[in-house]
């Protein structure tokens, strides 16, 4: 129970971070880590393996995010230690809620970013497909979403769920 009430701590502050920075300190990942093996040490009704392969296969599923410039490096770190947190048994199911809440929280960037600038829409689309097939040009300013809150938000769908 205290350590899942340090780890939800840690996510909020994780997620408060990424969303006024725009950065998620290594060390608050560390400390997740800790605070998650402690975890899953100390509960007796999970399997080791189950956690590790949860860990692992969202390292290997983001880093590939990360080569193709889909996520960030912190976002990377801190949804692998989320997936030894959940295990491998809850990593699909998780991520469906991490996927819906960032559709929503990403529609309300979008219409933000969109009404922010006096460029069209339809313009805005064409430059951002000019951009992802001409390495070097840019036609606007990007649109970023920070992830760690649309995480925390997932997880608390999903623990609210289960």
């Amino acid at each position: 129970m205290v350590s899942e009430l340090v780890i939800w701590s840690l996510l909020i502050a994780i997620g408060v971070s990424d969303a006024q920075k725009h950065r998620i300190p290594n060390k608050a990942v560390l400390m997740l880590l800790v605070a998650v093996t402690a975890n899953v040490i100390y509960n007796p009704a999970t399997s080791g393996l189950d956690h590790l392969y949860g860990g692992l296969v969202a390292f290997a599923v983001c880093f590939a995010l990360y080569l193709f410039k889909v996520m960030a490096g912190g976002d990377v770190k801190l949804l692998a230690v989320i997936g030894a947190w959940l295990g491998l048994s809850n990593l699909g199911e998780a991520s469906t809620g991490i996927i819906l809440a960032g559709g929503i929280v990403g529609i309300f960037y979008l219409m933000l970013h969109v009404s922010s600038t006096s460029v069209a829409l339809s313009h805005q689309i064409k430059g951002y497909c000019l951009e992802k097939v001409t390495p070097g040009f840019r036609s606007n300013k990007p649109l970023v979403i920070p992830f760690a809150p649309i995480i925390v938000i997932g997880l608390a769908y999903f623990s609210y769920t289960h």
